[in-house]
């Protein structure tokens, strides 16, 4: 007697939601206009991660709603690389609206960060100035402009650069501009490196810190568009509700959870966060 064979059963694809909208309602729809045409833009969106013994990170860059609607690149860009068994070097960069290329130049301070890793890695180690690492940055983006010919302020960004130690559980913390890094520990957040001002090439005072990582807390490094956001009270709940659950989000929800909209809002969102388990 013939053996039939069992068909393949097939998992119809699930409908992923929707942005969670935060608060008022947004005017704008949520639309996607053109792809940019932009020298140098990169992807709508970057996505990374990584889960360690005492440590788990999630990154990710999305292009903000106004961006999307009027065809505009994402002016933010990340890095996340491992620098030895126990050190991580975390980067959020944010260009700023009026340069022609700022996009160029945010991808371009986070790559340059990596490259001159050596002087973060003294400021963090022997407490070398972080002034020194700032400046072999702004050189590499006076370079970049001389190369496209550009002026150097169509590349202007902010940075921030941290070094996440997971076997010492300390963050290291240096930043030009905008970006924020804060602490979740016990449902309540701590800035420990405010926003500030200023842009790379050029003007911007230099701000560091360092914090140690308590076991349950969540670090949170991110750019100015995601910090403006989380001055309203009800993002930073809704974040907080988030980021403080046992579990780690998986990559896709933790994209999802960047993806928010809110009525005030609509920058890029560009965020690194560890938990320390």
């Amino acid at each position: 007697m013939k053996r039939l064979q069992a068909k393949p059963r097939f998992i119809p694809a699930g409908r992923v939601l929707d942005p969670l909208v935060i608060g008022g309602r947004p005017m704008a729809r949520p639309v996607t206009g053109a792809v940019p045409d932009a020298v140098g833009k990169r992807p709508d969106s970057e996505l990374d991660g990584a889960d360690l013994p005492e440590l788990a990170v999630r990154a990710a860059s999305v292009r903000g709603e106004a961006n999307r609607r009027d065809g505009a690149p994402r002016r933010d860009a990340m890095g996340l690389w491992q620098i030895d068994g126990s050190r991580l070097l975390a980067c959020a960069a944010g260009g700023l609206a009026e340069g022609e290329l700022s996009h160029v130049g945010a991808a371009e301070a986070c790559a340059s960060a990596r490259r001159n890793l050596l002087g973060l890695l003294r400021h963090a180690e022997d407490g070398a100035p972080a002034e020194d690492f700032f400046a072999d940055i702004a050189r590499d983006l006076t370079e970049r402009a001389e190369r496209t010919g550009v002026p150097a302020d169509a590349l202007r960004a902010t940075l921030l650069a941290a070094i996440i130690d997971t076997a010492e559980h300390r963050v290291h913390v240096a930043r030009v501009g905008d970006g924020m890094a804060a602490l979740l520990r016990e449902g309540s957040w701590t800035p420990f490196l405010p926003g500030g001002n200023g842009a790379l090439p050029g003007d911007g005072g230099v701000k560091t810190a360092m914090a140690d990582l308590l076991r349950g807390d969540t670090l949170l490094l991110c750019t100015g568009g995601l910090a403006r956001a989380m001055g309203d009270e009800e993002v930073s709940e809704q974040v907080s509700a988030w980021w403080s659950q046992p579990s780690v989000p998986s990559l896709p929800e933790f994209f999802w959870q960047l993806s928010f909209r809110d009525e005030s809002h609509a920058d890029d969102h560009t965020a690194i966060c560890a938990w320390r388990r």
